[in-house]
């Protein structure tokens, strides 16, 4: 049968009582709010609403339901319980049972013809699992055409929701190879912000081939015909900047769209508006595709040809530019076009209104109808020259707007003056008497106007301010991520836009520096994140100088901005410049029983005590930090990912495991329910957990756990990333778990060297990942790498932390026992007389660091001569601590050795 021969059944909308079905969309509406119900009690319901008021038997719907492939007992009674429950107790009466026999609809139902049921010919079902992804359930076909199709799927469990795109093979899948490639350029470029709808993965290796998507709402169609009439122009416009702003985006990395329409973009709630996502770059252009390379993407989908010349007429034929359909190349101008057709359809409040001559009776505005005519200009010679210029544009309308106000004024004035020259002769005997009236009168309306002036001057300054801000962020952030205006070329990265951006930020904010201490906060941040550690240290000294001098010290802006110095000052080990940053902290928090305010001076003090190796001084600090983060934002949920997984880590080094398992846990299962996880923070927490199994004695469990979770942060952030060295260093302690000393000399150095690489010799990070490079050397029998390694770390910990922390007294007991190895036993005694038990175990919990110390003791009297002394410090220490931590394997070999010579 030929395609267009092919039948479609039609879907309707029925209603019944106060409950709605759409078959089209198999969605269930009670009293006009969505009911969530199980797919296959659906399908029960729209089989009875196709037969209302008549006894359909319980064959027939296992039949028609389920297929007649029954697995479970009562399988169709509990899906008739679970409807009656979804339909509420009104509705659900009407839902009879009939004994013995089936059920049956009864009462009135009336229905409404929505459009045809999409026939899947890739023998796709509603209700059976995505080919390849058996944890996630089909729900709803969303399209079709030939040999491919659309599909809505959602993870049973999390109800997280993933858009599953399938071809045959052919055109199809050569499209989803396109798509996945430019939407990986779009968000390696732009980032995951910039308004594309987010690619999870792919199945290019056997049919039916799938892209996964991540579900970004209704296209901007089917969205518009429940919600676009309740907007207003304004709200219409801000929607539409942001279809606007994410073509621009793309545009900026040389990707053409070439196919823009209502039914492109996905239009889904964000807090109490909307957020949208482009979708649909299979009939995308990627302008330079030597980009593919410099990103490291492999060209799916896209040959040298057809990166450079592709289809011109591809495209929905409303949208089309007209140089388009001529057969010219697609540009930017031509997407132009398409943005300016749906911005005149938004405006009119009609989605599928095609823009005809007249159109213009459809705009009240001037000024809009201008932008309109602007972007959909016939001739691309006269037509806006990218979707950016159409953005600022919009953006500055009530600019122009009180401009052009201003010149009318200014040209009313001019006539009404014109006006009143002509008849001044015949008025000038009244004008000194009026000049009397009127002064009385300017003298009271002068107190209105100072009055008014203050209020509009403030109105003022916040539009400046805003103003300033979208001007910095599109023209030194966005406009210039373009690498052709910074000069880079294909080279341009986000640290180069960032920099370039700093150095402006002083001359645009010059009269503002409220809003500049603000921005130079945020830039601090992402310096931070892609660890550019001196200029983050800069930008954020630079921000609380600012809000010190505009605000006072105990302004919540201040406080941030300080606890946000003091968190960058500890990472980058200036311990004392970090604790005079809480220390003044503390003093202009107080007693303040503010939740913000204890939040920011408890989260500082949790993060130094962990950087310094003091775990039993963060355990609090973190569980009040956490608490009174809870209190005050419950919603920040980044930040209280961020806490919570310093928390698990501070539980397992100081011996709770079964409670830092439990939370690390909890933190799993919150952060996969969230529909916008992408796998990364939810790697983080697996890694965190995976500590607890290291160090509670199960070295293969952890390691499963690190290394799946090492893929996630392989493949978003890349190998050198701190987090991925964070894998390393665990599989590092995994393998001194399991004695394996030549896997952990490997994990170890590459740990220091990624350290190294990023911090530099002098950082803690760096010397501890030393110190534990050492120990490895130690316990492999290289006891004189061991020595120089472990000098080394310790020489610097006691400058960077002082000889008393605990990071520097770890490193001490081990260089103690190599340098016992060398039979430099007055240079280990010296050592283990400055060490300290309760110290050391707030580096490692177990309660055994006392016989560490008595066998190093001993170790020490053997070596001096006096075996009599030694001898039950020996047995004491090797009995003690064998069976526990292998790392003291060699430790208990040198105590039997020097039994073995005493004996």
């Amino acid at each position: 049968m030929q395609e267009s021969d092919r039948s479609e059944p039609r879907c309707y909308l029925y209603r019944f009582g106060s409950a709605e079905f759409d078959e089209a969309k198999v969605e269930l509406r009670v009293a006009g709010l969505r009911v969530d119900v199980e797919n296959r009690a659906l399908g029960v319901l729209a089989w009875l609403l196709r037969h209302a008021d008549e006894v359909v038997t319980k064959e027939e719907l296992l039949r028609e339901v389920w297929a007649g492939r029954v697995t479970v007992d009562k399988v169709l009674p509990n899906a008739i319980a679970k409807l009656r429950r979804a339909l509420g107790e009104s509705n659900a009466e009407r839902l009879v049972t009939q004994a013995r026999v089936g059920y049956r609809l009864v009462g009135p139902v009336s229905r409404t013809a929505v459009g045809s049921r999409i026939v899947s010919h890739l023998e796709l079902a509603a209700g059976d699992a995505v080919p390849g992804r058996d944890h996630f359930v089909l729900r709803r076909q969303l399209g079709a055409r030939r040999d491919g199709e659309v599909w809505l799927a959602e993870q049973p469990r999390t109800r997280a929701l993933r858009v599953y795109k399938f071809a045959g093979g052919g055109e199809p899948l050569r499209a989803l190879k396109r798509e996945a490639t430019l939407l990986r350029v779009l968000h390696e470029s732009a980032g995951n912000d910039a308004g594309f709808v987010e690619i999870v993965d792919w199945n290019f290796e056997q049919p039916p081939f799938f892209l996964e998507c991540g579900y970004g709402g209704d296209n901007l169609l089917d969205w518009s015909r429940e919600h676009l009439a309740a907007l207003t122009t304004h709200e219409r416009i801000a929607l539409f900047l942001q279809i606007t702003d994410a073509v621009a985006a793309a545009h900026a990395v040389g990707v053409l769209h070439k196919d823009l329409k209502p039914a492109n973009v996905l239009v889904a709630p964000e807090g109490e508006g909307w957020h949208v996502r482009l979708t649909d770059f299979g009939s995308g252009r990627l302008l330079d595709p030597a980009r593919l390379d410099d990103l490291g993407i492999t060209r799916l989908g896209l040959t040298v040809t057809q990166s450079i010349v592709t289809d011109s007429n591809s495209g929905t034929p409303l949208y089309v530019a007209p140089e388009v359909f001529s057969g010219q190349s697609p540009t930017a101008q031509s997407d132009v076009f398409a943005l300016g057709i749906m911005l005149y359809q938004l405006l009119a409040g009609d989605l599928a209104r095609p823009m005809t001559s007249g159109w213009e009776r459809d705009i009240d505005d001037a000024l809009l109808r201008e932008d309109i005519g602007a972007a959909t200009d016939g001739d691309p010679r006269r037509r806006l020259a990218g979707a950016a210029e159409l953005a600022a544009r919009l953006r500055s309308l009530d600019a122009r707007r009180a401009a052009a106000r201003e010149a009318q004024v200014h040209e009313d004035q001019a006539l009404r003056e014109r006006i009143a020259l002509s008849r001044s002769r015949a008025r000038r005997p009244y004008l000194i008497a009026l000049v009397v009236v009127l002064l009385g009168g300017l003298l009271a309306a002068l107190l209105l106007y100072r009055s008014a002036l203050d209020a509009r001057n403030d109105a003022q300054r916040q539009l400046q301010r805003a103003t300033a801000i979208n001007r910095f962020l599109n023209e030194d952030l966005i406009g210039r991520s373009n690498p052709l205006v910074l000069a880079k070329g294909q080279n341009a990265s986000l640290r180069d836009v960032l920099l370039a951006a700093r150095e402006r930020i002083g001359k645009r904010f010059a009269s503002q520096p409220q809003t500049e201490a603000s921005i130079r906060g945020s830039l601090a941040v992402l310096f931070n994140m892609i660890e550019l550690l001196p200029e983050a240290e800069e930008e954020a000294h630079r921000a609380l100088d600012l809000h010190l001098r505009e605000e006072g010290e105990t302004a919540l802006d201040t406080l941030r901005a300080r606890t946000l110095l003091a968190r960058l000052l500890t990472r980058t080990s200036k311990f004392d410049e970090s604790k005079t940053q809480i220390d003044a902290l503390a003093r202009a928090v107080g007693d303040s029983q503010d939740p913000q305010r204890i939040y920011l001076l408890s989260s500082a003090r949790a993060t130094f005590a962990m950087n310094q190796g003091d775990y039993t001084a963060a355990l609090p600090a973190y569980e009040q930090a956490i608490a009174a983060l809870r209190k005050d934002e419950p919603d920040n949920t980044d930040m209280l990912d961020s806490l919570r997984m310093d928390y698990i880590g501070v539980l397992t080094q100081t011996g709770k495991l079964e409670d830092a398992r439990r939370e690390g846990e909890a933190l799993i299962a919150q952060i996969e329910a969230r529909e916008d996880d992408n796998g990364l923070v939810a790697a983080f927490a697996r890694a965190a957990v995976a500590r607890t199994y290291t160090l509670g004695g199960d070295p293969d469990k952890a390691e499963a756990q690190l290394l799946e979770a090492q893929k996630t942060i392989v493949r978003l952030l890349g190998e050198q990333h701190t987090r991925n060295l964070m894998i390393l260093s665990d599989l590092y302690s995994v393998s001194m778990q399991r004695r394996d000393w030549p896997k952990a000399i490997d994990y170890g150095r590459r740990v220091h060297d990624g350290l190294r690489a990023k911090f530099g010799d002098d950082h803690n990070f760096t010397n501890i990942s030393l110190a534990n490079l050492a120990q490895a050397y130690y316990e492999n029998g290289q006891t004189q790498d061991a020595v120089k390694g472990l000098q080394q770390a310790h020489e610097k910990l006691v400058a960077q932390l002082t000889d008393a922390n605990p990071q520097t007294q770890a490193t001490a007991f081990w260089l103690a026992a190599a340098l016992i190895d060398t039979q430099a036993a007055d240079a280990a005694s010296t050592l283990v007389n400055g060490l300290d038990a309760k110290a050391l175990e707030s580096v490692q919990t177990d309660g055994l660091w006392p016989l560490r110390l008595d066998l190093l003791r001993g170790l020490i009297l053997a070596q001096r001569g006096d075996a009599s002394h030694a001898a039950p410090l020996l047995r004491k220490g090797a009995d003690g601590l064998s069976g526990h931590d292998p790392a003291d394997t060699r430790l208990i070999e040198q105590a039997k050795t020097a039994l073995g010579k005493r004996d």
